[in-house]
């Protein structure tokens, strides 16, 4: 997860059209959006890289999957000006997930929407998967005082709590998650962090069948959406 792109939601595109009782000849075009008065920049502790360092398949089950344990890495938005900012994460390793039932912290991630893919070995198999998790337990720091996380499935028209466990991120990007007040609700911040907790696990070695050195190649983009 070491690529960052910061994607900027600025103008969005509608096509409508004339009604009436006879075919209209004409159509109208309209561009709409938002000139906000600061950008947020997503940086993430450790260059953004989230190392599970050197496993030997001796190590691991031949017939179980192989869990890896959990990972913490901290990510960070800081606005020009104070700023709602929610993010998502989409897996550019999508293609290659397959449901290992990654733990965190001993616990079963909740679904398959929340597993992101590990990458494949040379010969096409898909290693495992991982899941990522916005920590809401005394976490979250908006602008040097303690917060909370919100989570919205909607796009952001509406908005809940994250659970004391946290919240998953969705694969897809379609979940959006922010700094938020106790009701979940986004709150202008102009620095804000969380923890972002990883837990991985991968199939186990008679399937993976490895005969060379196999990198886990997890990728994944977090983009900034402004509320």
């Amino acid at each position: 997860m070491n690529n960052l792109f910061k994607h900027y939601s600025v103008a969005a595109l509608i096509l409508s059209a004339a009604s009436s009782a006879f075919a209209a000849d004409t159509a109208d075009l309209k561009v709409q959006g938002t000139l906000i008065m600061g950008s947020c920049t997503p940086t993430l502790t450790s260059g953004g890289v989230v190392d599970y360092g050197k496993i030997s398949l001796s190590s691991m089950s031949a017939t179980d999957v192989n869990q890896l344990g959990t990972k913490e890495i901290t990510l960070t938005l800081t606005c020009q000006t104070p700023t709602k900012a929610g993010w998502s994460i989409t897996d550019n390793r999508a293609d290659s997930v397959i449901d290992t039932q990654p733990q965190m912290e001993g616990n079963p991630i909740p679904g398959t929407v929340d597993e992101f893919g590990l990458g494949t070995t040379v010969a096409g198999v898909r290693l495992g998967s991982y899941g990522i998790n916005a920590a809401n337990n005394g976490d979250p720091v908006i602008d040097g005082k303690q917060g909370y996380i919100g989570v919205s499935d909607d796009n952001g028209m509406t908005w809940g709590i994250a659970a004391n466990g946290g919240v998953y991120s969705h694969g897809d990007g379609a979940r959006l998650i922010t700094f938020s007040d106790a009701d979940g609700q986004p709150v202008e911040f102009t620095t804000a962090s969380d923890i972002l907790k990883v837990g991985a696990s991968v199939q186990d070695t008679t399937t993976l069948a490895i005969t060379d050195d196999t990198l886990l190649d997890g990728l994944a983009t977090i983009s900034v959406k402004y509320l």
